[in-house]
């Protein structure tokens, strides 16, 4: 049998090794990520914070201890699980949403303002206490959302909602059309300008995660940034009603 030959020394400078590696390690994560994924369409596991779930904590916060965990739920595996599939189905929140009246505005881009301030405040809000409400479980959903690049568990639910949101949407903004005597332009339908403004809030719920100003003017509140990119879409998509 041959001799196994020792590993051979690296001759990268330390900081390209370094380098090198820490690539690697997220080579590695995403691989987990996936290994875990694919676990979850054949297991009912918790994935990424739920994972996390520490079933005596929650049983302190009503004055109890773990065992009421086991006792209803069997194991502390299986509360995590339940747990992240009910905070991955928040449909319910969805129904609940309130949009502002056209009638009670005086011109289509003061509404549609009102609309846009109200989808910030019903977004995440950095440093923001941790409470049981929409924003705080959309962005628990962002703990989970790698995994549904492998995951039908994670993409069903998901796109489930975003469907639901933009049916929503797309109601309330046809209503304010007409309300305010406007049409939709000759290349635009009401689902692709209720898609586009869908995309745009998650997307500035991800800055309002990180920061409660606008990203680039300090003196403006994030929900400013929300205001102003809608404005941009509104007036792209509508004009006056032939």
């Amino acid at each position: 049998m041959a001799e196994q030959q020792p590993p051979r020394r690296s001759t990268l400078p330390k900081d390209e090794a370094r380098r090198r590696y820490i690539e690697i390690g997220e080579l590695v994560v995403l691989e987990q990520i996936k290994r875990d994924a694919e676990w979850l369409d054949d297991h009912p596991i918790a994935i990424g914070p739920f994972a996390r779930l520490d079933a005596g904590a929650a049983a302190a916060h009503d004055g109890k201890t773990r065992g009421v965990i086991s006792n209803l739920f069997g194991s502390q595996a299986a509360f995590q699980a339940e747990t992240m599939a009910l905070a991955l189905s928040a449909a319910d929140w969805i129904d609940r949403i309130q949009y502002p009246d056209p009638a009670a505005f005086p011109e289509a881009e003061a509404w549609l303002d009102a609309l846009l301030a109200s989808e910030s405040a019903r977004g995440p809000r950095h440093a923001a206490d941790p409470v049981i409400e929409f924003g705080t479980l959309w962005a628990l959903w962002l703990g989970v959302m790698p995994y549904g690049l492998w995951s039908d568990k994670v993409v069903g639910p998901s796109m489930d909602e975003h469907i639901q949101v933009v049916r929503q949407l797309a109601q309330v903004l046809e209503g304010a059309i007409d309300h305010f005597g406007l049409g939709l332009r000759d290349d635009t339908t009401i689902e692709d300008l209720a898609f586009a403004i869908a995309g745009m809030v998650e997307g500035v719920w991800l800055n309002q995660c990180l920061t409660t100003q606008h990203p680039g003017e300090a003196n403006e509140p994030v929900a400013t940034l929300l205001q102003r990119s809608g404005r941009m879409i509104w007036r792209g998509a509508t004009q006056a009603r032939r």
